[in-house]
């Protein structure tokens, strides 16, 4: 008579925390590469004039290839969405990050928050330019164009660049509690987190638009050169 053990099924979030494979890696790092630059065309495509008169701004409006940048940066910012929900859902299936399951959690929960906060950030900021150019409806008067602008930068400034923030910090936090990646990309994340949220607490957020860029290269970096184990 011989005794055969049934091999143990992992379940649960368990079950797809496994070693990724190198074209995993290749996918998340080129993910974070592409997160920066559609950060960076998000806020360069687009320049809408600082404290304008009401003729000033309309007429800016009515210039056609202004509002075609409105339509640039709010698609540039539904990429940055989506490449950066491609690049947490990476980080959360190595093992490695189970180690530090709170931690982990909450980095998942703002990465879901980042990934909402930068489509509807991409909406309002396409939405004029989607509007007269797209629906073919007249440009709207200037209390809406001052509304409309005003939305766009408490978009990016305080809610996208808060969540975007506490998502760095947390991830910076699992990467360093764990060494799912190399530790300096941890130590660098830290340092652009508390840069972000300080300037976030001091509506000054949108400004800090090249330091999550800085972070998000080196996390491409850190995810290329993540050990196969």
């Amino acid at each position: 008579m011989s005794l055969t053990r049934t091999p143990q099924t992992p379940s649960g979030a368990e079950a797809v925390r496994t070693t990724p494979s190198t074209t995993a890696r290749k996918v998340a790092a080129t993910s974070a590469a592409l997160f920066a630059v559609a950060l960076f065309m998000t806020v360069a495509s687009v320049d809408v004039p600082h404290d304008p008169s009401n003729a000033a701004l309309l007429h800016w409006w009515q210039v056609s290839g202004n509002r075609m940048s409105g339509l640039v940066s709010g698609l540039s910012a539904i990429c940055a969405a989506v490449l950066f929900a491609v690049v947490v859902n990476h980080l959360r299936s190595l093992r490695a990050a189970s180690k530090a399951p709170q931690w982990q959690a909450f980095a998942h929960s703002m990465g879901a928050a980042v990934t909402a906060l930068w489509l509807v950030t991409g909406a309002a900021r396409a939405a004029i330019g989607h509007l007269v150019d797209v629906m073919g409806e007249p440009l709207p008067g200037t209390d809406v164009l001052r509304f409309a602008t005003a939305l766009n930068y408490t978009l990016l400034g305080l809610s996208g660049m808060g969540v975007l923030g506490l998502s760095i910090l947390a991830i910076s936090v699992v990467v360093l509690r764990t060494s799912a990646l190399g530790r300096w990309v941890g130590f660098v994340g830290a340092g652009c987190a508390a840069i972000i949220l300080l300037a976030v607490a001091a509506q000054l957020g949108a400004f800090t638009t090249p330091v999550a860029i800085l972070w998000a290269f080196c996390l491409a970096v850190a995810i290329w050169r993540q050990p196969q184990v």
